[in-house]
């Protein structure tokens, strides 16, 4: 298959116009429209409409238009890769992060990158676990770091952190010590995330089978909240240890494990699936690894 020829059905199709693709291609409008009749020959069917207005995408045109973008974007890729091959790599990485994950992470991942591969420029977006996956899926990230409770790991995701959750409480609250069971929470405070946020999914469910009754004053789905409330108010949260470990070292906010039952929350690392993987991409999933590595031992996650 032409690659040209399908450069030139996409410029057809955004330009909506063969006059006007002609010109942006700076090729002529016969030579454009000789371009379109081999690849509707090569696929047994017309593409476009043509009205009075320009062109519109067939039937097979438009189930043509997702295919053939993704093997434009593959062919860019493999470009990529081969030109990286006699030198560093370079181009944009891009990753969803979890708010939990991107102070421990993020600032180390730049000051990485800089060092040992200058010519890549992260592009970091953050969400919540079905933000990111849904960000994976669609090929809107390259990489992504999210969480999992208790639901089974998809293929390409890889636990980077396996630790229990932890009662978040204000610094010197009487509940504070190494470990804390979980019917302690009966009529607590909670400042909690959002029904049907993973962890807050667990909590619930866990309470129901445990016979505790919650005590939820506040729901958020920010981080920075949850911790600004217990900070301020005398309130509880539920976290994992990497959501609070700066505010806990520092000596603003107490946490202690929660046990009997202990809650497990994982960090997975995923990639998209959408477009192979650039060399890049590649080295920037190595450096997460080994970053998170560095975090699990220096803080004892």
């Amino acid at each position: 298959m032409n690659l040209k020829n399908l450069e030139i059905f996409l410029r057809v199709h955004e330009s909506g116009s063969l006059t006007k693709a002609s010109a942006q291609l700076g090729i002529t409008q016969p030579s454009l429209s000789r371009a379109i009749s081999a690849l509707e020959e090569e696929l047994g069917g017309a593409l476009f409409h043509r009205t009075g207005r320009g062109v519109a995408l067939t039937e097979l045109g438009e189930a043509a238009l997702p295919r053939i973008r993704s093997l434009i974007s593959h062919a860019d890729e493999v470009a990529s890769d081969l030109r990286d091959l006699g030198g560093s790599p370079t181009g944009i990485v891009t990753l969803g992060v979890l708010p939990s994950m991107t102070t421990p992470l993020v600032a180390r991942l730049f000051n990485e990158t800089r060092k040992r591969f200058p010519g890549i420029q992260l592009r970091i977006y953050e969400g919540f676990s079905d933000q990111i996956e849904h960000w994976v899926a669609t090929g809107h990230v390259d990489i992504g770091v999210l969480s999992r409770y208790r639901a089974a790991r998809q293929e390409k995701e890889e636990v980077l952190l396996d630790s229990g959750l932890m009662l978040v409480a204000p610094l010197g609250d009487p509940l504070t010590g190494s470990t804390v069971g979980f019917q302690a929470l009966q009529g607590l405070p909670l400042v909690l995330p959002i029904y049907p946020n993973g962890l807050r999914v667990l909590v619930d469910d866990t309470a129901k089978r445990q016979g505790v009754r919650l005590n939820i004053v506040l729901e958020a789905d920010s981080l920075r909240v949850q911790k600004d409330v217990v900070k301020q108010h005398d309130c509880f949260t539920i976290l994992s240890p990497q959501a609070v470990f700066e505010e806990v070292a520092e000596g603003h906010l107490s946490a202690s494990h929660i046990v009997n039952p202990v809650l497990t929350r994982q960090a997975i690392l995923t990639s998209t699936t959408s477009r192979p993987i650039s060399r890049g991409g590649r080295e920037v999933i190595k450096m997460v690894k080994n970053i998170v590595q560095g975090l699990r031992e220096e803080f004892d996650w």
